[in-house]
């Protein structure tokens, strides 16, 4: 089944990047990306190998445009390859199947497609994967790809202060720290943070976590470095959970999260947001489930829990979602996700 959706998912980004450029030509339009335009706040990433994409989800390398190893990010920015996508793009062409379904794919007329293909800022946002390791097999997830594509598992200190340097000289002010792995299996994830958090004052920090290795005061104190946490628990219990995060143990997550909650707020910080993160497949979303799961974020004191529907795989889109069969829970949080807002803000500490 990993290897049909792996397939299937390949199969339709190559069509549907077929289908957009015909759509280009018949319109007389072209495309630019607001990621190589530097206005992104999901792409851009920087990999645990140092090497550099134009996409959150670059499985296959296809993204590739520069490596920090030979280069700085600005130059990995204003690139042969970056400048080849954007030509591209500006000629009504997609450069990579990943652009097919990327959200910073813009399609516009060919005029301001040429316009915007010469006009780019260096990122304010920017993805930092400090290891791409994982310790779940996720049903969507093509992790022995993932694992053979990256010359690197892991960022060592030295590479991480180099990313540091790095973002600091692009005045990046805010970074997601994680990609295509599980941040906190780093054993030195809090000191990797302190050094991004000495080089570049005032940065915001955000993550995901499947929160199975939050484990220790350790990893908790490396968490209250970090401004937002999106926990990712997709169920309320073993059976739900397992059948999409393979190797995940329900109950170990949650109790994780909760302890994390009580930490945080036994010395009366602020720091991080924690939200429940659900992703909504058929077999999760049905109303008895999604009840339960806002009880038990409540028990654990969470700030807020986000229900998130998918795409993949596709054999698990939740239809009742689509439907709107859950539109009164919450509040929209685009898309047609629901968030809910459990706990005011705390007192900065």
């Amino acid at each position: 089944m990993d290897n049909l959706t792996t397939t299937v998912s390949a199969g339709l980004r190559r069509l549907r990047r077929k289908y957009l450029t015909t759509k280009a030509q018949l319109s007389g339009k072209a495309f630019w990306c607001n990621a190589l335009a530097g206005n992104s706040e999901v792409n851009i990433s920087i990999n645990s190998d140092l090497t550099v994409s134009c996409n959150c989800h670059d499985v296959d390398g296809s993204g590739h445009i520069g490596d920090l190893n030979r280069q700085s990010l600005a130059e990995c920015l204003s690139g042969p390859v970056a400048e080849r996508f954007r030509r591209r793009l500006a000629e009504g062409r997609l450069p990579i199947d990943g652009c097919s379904r990327c959200c910073d794919l813009r399609m516009a007329d060919k005029d301001e497609a040429a316009r915007r293909a010469e006009t780019r800022r260096l990122p304010g946002f920017v993805m930092v994967e400090n290891t791409s390791a994982c310790n779940l097999r996720c049903a969507s997830c093509p992790r022995t790809a993932i694992r053979n594509l990256r010359g690197k598992l892991s960022m060592s200190l030295d590479d991480v202060g180099r990313v540091a340097d790095e973002l600091a000289a692009c005045g990046v002010r805010q970074i997601g720290y994680l990609n295509l792995g599980e941040p906190f299996l780093s054993k030195r994830i809090r000191r990797e943070l302190e050094i991004i958090r000495r080089k570049s004052l005032g940065i915001t920090i955000n993550t995901s976590t499947n929160a199975l290795a939050i484990d220790s005061d350790e990893k908790r104190d490396a968490a209250l470095l970090i401004d937002a946490m999106q926990v990712s628990i997709d169920g309320v219990s073993q059976q739900t959970v397992t059948r999409y995060q393979r190797g995940s143990d329900f109950q170990r997550a949650y109790d994780n999260m909760r302890a994390l909650v009580a930490y945080r707020d036994a010395q009366g910080l602020a720091r991080p947001t924690i939200i429940w993160k659900y992703l909504l497949f058929w077999w999760n979303d049905r109303k008895r489930y999604l009840e339960r799961a806002i009880e038990m974020a409540k028990e654990a004191n969470v700030d807020g829990l986000l229900f998130e529907k998918t795409v993949s795989p596709f054999w698990g889109v939740p239809v009742r979602s689509y439907l709107g069969f859950h539109k009164r829970i919450g509040e929209d949080a685009g898309g047609g996700d629901r968030f809910l807002r459990l706990r005011p803000a705390l007192s900065t500490g």
